[in-house]
């Protein structure tokens, strides 16, 4: 089980009270696997930064800016 609460971390996300959720290359098969089964994953969109971090956001906030 993942140290960290990405259960707790998408929900904060959906719910608009965090913006954006910073995934680092080490986390990402730990996120991902809750991610894949996250029951609004398809209200999040997630961008590729350099230096493999993946930034995701709801979409609809995406585009409001």
């Amino acid at each position: 089980m993942p140290e960290i609460d990405y259960q707790a971390q998408l929900d904060q996300l959906h719910a608009g009270k965090v913006k954006e959720l910073i995934i680092k290359p080490e986390q990402f098969m730990d996120f991902q696997d809750v991610f894949q089964s996250y029951q609004y994953r398809s209200q999040i969109e997630g961008d590729a930064k350099h230096g493999g971090e993946i930034h995701y956001h709801l979409i609809s906030e995406r585009a409001e800016s």
